[in-house]
């Protein structure tokens, strides 16, 4: 049995060797932003704490169907910034009548594989993340760490 699972992790970090290290795969799933800091002049938003893993059953021919994916740099994206009259636009646009605002949010995270942990783990690197409105219709910024594009309203 151990020297199935050896096998098994050494084809996984063959397949990562021999890949593409350009290759960009994408993660999509909803997030819930936070408060707006008029400080920072951002909203909360971390979505990817440390020890935090996606589970991804679809992923690639050459690698097992089930994968949990962990991140080496989660705190790469660390709020949503936005300048303060367009963070109360940006809310009002999001407010139901009853007054609630939607803070849900599609994000589109773009990662290249970076290191296999152990069978069925791998770590990736966050490239960017793209967060949509709720059906994924509306791009409203890009984060990559070093700056956030906003996209306009």
């Amino acid at each position: 049995m151990q020297e199935k699972r050896e096998e098994t992790l050494q084809i996984m970090k063959d397949a990562i060797a021999a890949a593409n290290p350009d290759e960009v795969f994408t993660i999509q799933t909803r997030f819930e932003f936070g408060d707006y800091n008029f400080e920072s002049e951002k909203f909360d938003f971390q979505p990817l704490g440390e020890g935090l893993y996606f589970n991804v059953d679809q992923c690639c021919t050459s690698l097992p169907r089930q994968l949990k994916v962990f991140f080496a740099n989660p705190k790469i994206i660390d709020g949503i910034p936005m300048e303060k009259a367009k963070a109360k636009a940006f809310l009002n646009a999001r407010k139901s009548s009853y007054g609630t605002v939607d803070r849900v949010v599609l994000a589109k995270v773009n990662i290249r594989m970076k290191e296999v942990r152990s069978r069925g783990e791998m770590v990736a690197e966050i490239q960017e993340m793209q967060l949509y409105d709720r059906e994924g219709r509306s791009l409203i910024m890009k984060l990559d760490g070093a700056q956030a594009t906003a996209v306009s309203q």
